[in-house]
């Protein structure tokens, strides 16, 4: 084989090479591409909240995914905010995991909703790494619809937001992070962010950021004040 068909080959195995490297390296679910973005959206799941469907991009809570909800405090509203989505979920046989609630959830308002009680798991972490950790198993499991965790301590790291948000999408799972209003100015990977407050008997929801549509809107809903046990704090 002459030189110039060794050089040839060479060029063609190491192109080969660099496309396959390249394609691993596109494979990867945490680099965005803007060419595939249209294969990521897919469409929500319903908020069962028809007004609030409407100014979302998938026309629902976004599907393996981070969702942030930003409160002040715990029992104005936050937890019917997502009731109906939690017991549709639960009526589809999928497991929906709280971890670290700040009070005791109140099971007969949750079952009268239509929450399958049997498909709801509590978990009570020691400290935040032992919360980090069983948060990023429960939502790359690929075992449950939707999980709950609540910021107990000092703000999580950026990176380990990341971390949430990639092991949602593994396991196709929809989670929802309470945070305090405090971060709003904060970055933040998560796809969805909402700001909650209480308005008499409504609860105001502001659309803070979502990925690929329009923020800064605003609404009131309707909400539930008897889904937790305030009487009876966890933490």
């Amino acid at each position: 084989m002459s030189n110039a068909e060794n050089l040839l080959q060479n060029k063609m195995l190491s192109e080969e090479s660099r496309q396959q490297r390249l394609g691993r390296l596109l494979a990867r679910p945490d680099i965005w591409q803007a060419a595939n973005e249209h294969k990521r959206r897919r469409s929500g799941v319903p908020t069962g909240h028809a007004a609030l469907d409407a100014l979302l991009t998938g026309r629902g809570w976004p599907r393996g995914a981070t969702t942030e909800l930003l409160v002040n405090q715990s029992g104005v509203g936050e937890l019917s905010l997502l009731l109906p989505a939690l017991a549709e979920m639960t009526r589809r046989e999928q497991m929906v995991v709280l971890v670290n609630p700040p009070f005791i959830p109140y099971a007969p308002a949750l079952a009268s909703a239509g929450v399958q009680l049997e498909k709801l798991l509590i978990l009570h972490p020691r400290g935040q790494k032992d919360a980090l950790w069983a948060v990023e198993q429960s939502l790359q499991s690929g075992c449950c619809g939707a999980l709950l965790s609540w910021q107990c301590g000092r703000p999580p790291a950026d990176k380990d937001l990341r971390r949430l948000q990639l092991a949602a999408r593994e396991g196709d799972c929809s989670h929802f992070h309470f945070r305090p209003t405090s971060v709003a100015d904060a970055p933040s990977p998560a796809s969805l962010r909402l700001s909650l407050g209480s308005d008499g008997e409504q609860l105001a929801v502001k659309l803070l950021k979502q990925l690929g549509g329009r923020s800064g809107q605003q609404l009131h809903l309707a909400r539930s004040p008897d889904l937790t046990r305030r009487d009876q704090p966890l933490h």
